[in-house]
């Protein structure tokens, strides 16, 4: 069994030491907390030996290593330890090892260390892994956790609980005015806090350089604010770093459960500190305006450049952090479909993302691109990566008249650069595109973040609520009576709205006596109703022009089935891919198959000759070649998911003026 013993080291004789022989050797005779002492010298003896506080041993492992393990400073703790590292290196030798009990011993501050080495060989960005590790060191200092085993969630939630109280202002000297160096010494920050306070929180200050001079009343604004509690959203962010941290533990083996497992998120609605809101086409039109003939320039972005570089933001939802490296190269403006592509190693989930633009805006751009230099970035310099994209666009929200914060519900709300990808959002909502097609656009992970950027007002909500039937008794029966004149199905010659074909050549001209081709109103709108809902739904959703010219978006993530904007449904996983014209009845009377040499017969429903319906086959009939046109003239595809519009051209009006395309925003650039 190891011996437990005090290696000694080295340290210089003092001058005038006194020297006398002990045990047949020279040692040094000394006092050490008022009792006498002897400790060897060295060979030379120009220095003396003095043992270490702690009792050290020395033991061999399991695979026959020598090791020096340093024990407790009383003895019989000592050999106790070595007991214990006897008895481990047994288990390991016949397999029986844990993992986690050899990094218990070890600090939180290695084990951080380790952390901080994966984060950046996961390839985050560095100012996010920077402000992980902060909010994780700050956690653990804050609760006096040192080993895993200290690890407690009480006393976590506690310390979250601490820091989220309000506390008191500091006390100011009775002065009129303060020099920038003043205010940081008495709030207990740093210079570059207090210049980016005053800017974040648009507080007056005069005088430039060594003359600037912060008011009492902005310094009684910023001790206020330093005397706030953090926000339920900042506390969030401690959660979610430290529980990020503890499940890596766990990953790596390092510890056997997650302590902090119990640690919740605090509800943010109740607390929001910082509320974005959305622009309307309106001040978006006027912000861009402006911006165009302006002659201010901001960190080396002309006015110029701002109106293209917020038209592409509010067009694109593109962030500013990828915006600013941006180069004429990513932008595809000649094509068909004129899009921008934004490069993993710029984007936030470091993945690519191609985001379509519309016509006019693409239009608009181009000339601009053109004078821009090859692989250089576009919005270049400092202004996203300083975070001043939010004052840069202040300044133009003032200089069109448009207010920065307005007061909501819930406080004030705020129009900062960030706020133009909520615009995006909220206007793909109200134009009737599904949640499902946004979050791609966006290019986020799930529909719940999707739904955090799309705003809903109570105009909105509105709209959604007329759409219900009239419930008061004698209230509807005006309302009744023009639905049944809609459907068709009262004594009255119903409105029809004819099927766009695509003829082989021009239709003749019909005869007076002939039956009409057109489908009447309670066809088309049951069409509608299928093409709108879900493939798991085989009743149909009525409709009216007017509800499909104005589709309210209004969806929350949970009812990701029903998709407003396009029929091109995707199927759950595992499953087969769900066609709606398939399951649809109505749309099985409308095919036929035409003869050579048999007169095309009457519609059994309609009553009217079947000339000119399309052929609606579902992909891989016997005897057709997909994506050549069958007996009927029509061209079938076999792509996943068809997009029915009965002789309709994507992106062209039809005859009611519906634009069928399904990312059609309002114009919002220059003429």
């Amino acid at each position: 069994m190891p011996k437990p013993f005090k290696p000694t080291r080295p340290f210089p004789l003092p001058p005038g030491a006194e020297v006398v022989e002990r045990d047949g050797r020279q040692c040094l005779k000394t006092k050490d907390k008022g009792r006498t002492v002897f400790y060897p010298l060295s060979k030379d003896g120009r220095q003396y030996l003095k043992p270490t506080k702690c009792w050290y041993f020395d033991i061999r492992d399991e695979n026959g290593i020598v090791r020096r393990v340093k024990g407790s400073t009383d003895k019989a703790a000592t050999e106790q330890m070595i007991t214990d590292w006897q008895r481990r290196i047994e288990r390991r030798r016949l397999g029986y090892a844990d993992p986690a009990e050899e990094h218990a011993t070890r600090p939180l501050a290695d084990h951080l260390k380790d952390y901080a080495a994966y984060l950046e060989a996961k390839g985050n960005v560095p100012a996010h892994n920077a402000g992980t590790l902060a909010n994780i060191k700050a956690l653990f200092t804050g609760c006096g956790f040192v080993f895993l085993r200290d690890i407690d969630p009480t006393k976590a939630a506690e310390w979250l609980q601490t820091i989220r109280r309000d506390g008191t202002p500091v006390a100011l000297p009775d002065r009129a005015d303060f020099t920038p160096g003043e205010v940081a010494e008495l709030l207990g920050i740093t210079g570059a806090a207090v210049r980016a306070a005053v800017k974040r929180l648009n507080l007056p200050a005069t005088g430039h350089g060594k003359a600037r001079r912060l008011p009492r009343a902005t310094v009684e604004a910023l001790a206020l604010n330093r005397a706030k509690g953090i926000s339920p959203e900042t506390a969030n962010h401690y959660v979610r770093a430290v529980r990020g941290f503890c499940r890596w533990l766990v990953r790596t083996k390092r510890i056997g459960s997650n302590p902090l497992e119990t640690l919740t998120l605090q509800n943010t609605a109740a607390d929001t500190r910082r509320r974005r809101r959305e622009l309307t086409v309106d001040e978006l039109r006027r912000l861009l305006e402006a911006t165009r003939t302006s002659n201010r320039t901001f960190r080396g972005l002309t006015g110029l450049d701002r109106y293209c570089l917020y038209l592409t933001a509010v067009s694109t939802g593109i962030r500013a952090s990828a915006l600013s490296h941006l180069t004429p190269e990513n932008f595809d403006l000649n094509s068909p479909s004129p899009c921008v592509t934004v490069p993993a190693r710029f984007s936030k989930n470091r993945k690519t993302h191609t985001v379509p633009l519309p016509a006019d805006v693409a239009a608009e751009l181009g000339p601009y691109f053109a004078q821009k230099a090859a692989g250089s970035p576009i919005w270049g310099g400092t202004w996203a990566k300083d975070h001043r994209g939010a004052e840069m666009l202040r300044r133009d929200l003032e200089a069109a008249g448009i207010a920065y914060a307005v007061e909501g519900p819930d406080g004030p709300e705020y129009a900062d650069f960030h706020s133009l990808r909520h615009t995006y959002l909220t206007m793909l909502g109200r134009h009737g595109v599904d949640l499902r097609t946004a979050q791609e656009l966006a290019g986020h992970s799930t529909p719940l973040l999707t739904a955090r950027y799309s705003h809903r007002r109570v105009y909105d909500l509105a709209g959604a609520v007329e759409r219900l039937p009239p419930l008061v008794p004698g209230a509807g029966s005006e309302a009744d009576a023009a639905a049944v004149r809609r459907t068709g199905t009262d004594d009255a010659p119903a409105g029809v709205i004819p099927l766009r074909l695509v003829p082989r050549k021009a239709a003749p001209t019909p005869r007076p006596d002939a039956v009409s081709d057109a489908v009447p109103d309670a066809v088309t709108y049951c069409i509608r109703g299928h093409q709108s809902a879900s493939s798991d739904d085989e009743k149909p959703v009525q409709s009216t022009p007017q509800a499909n010219r104005e589709p309210l978006e209004n969806k929350q993530p949970g009812a990701v089935w029903h998709r407003v904007a396009s029929i091109g449904l995707s199927a759950p996983a595992g499953d087969r891919t769900q066609d709606p014209r398939i399951k649809s009845p109505l749309l099985y009377q409308l095919s036929y198959r035409r003869e050579p040499g048999r007169d095309l017969c009457p519609h059994p429903i309609l009553g009217v000759p079947a000339r000119g319906f399309q052929s609606i086959r579902s992909n891989g009939a016997k005897g057709h070649t997909p994506g050549r046109p069958d007996s009927g003239g029509i061209r079938q595809t076999s792509g996943r998911t068809d997009h029915l519009h009965l002789g309709h051209t994507p992106g062209r009006p039809d005859s009611e003026g519906f634009d069928h395309h399904p990312t059609r925003l309002p114009p919002i650039g220059g003429p």
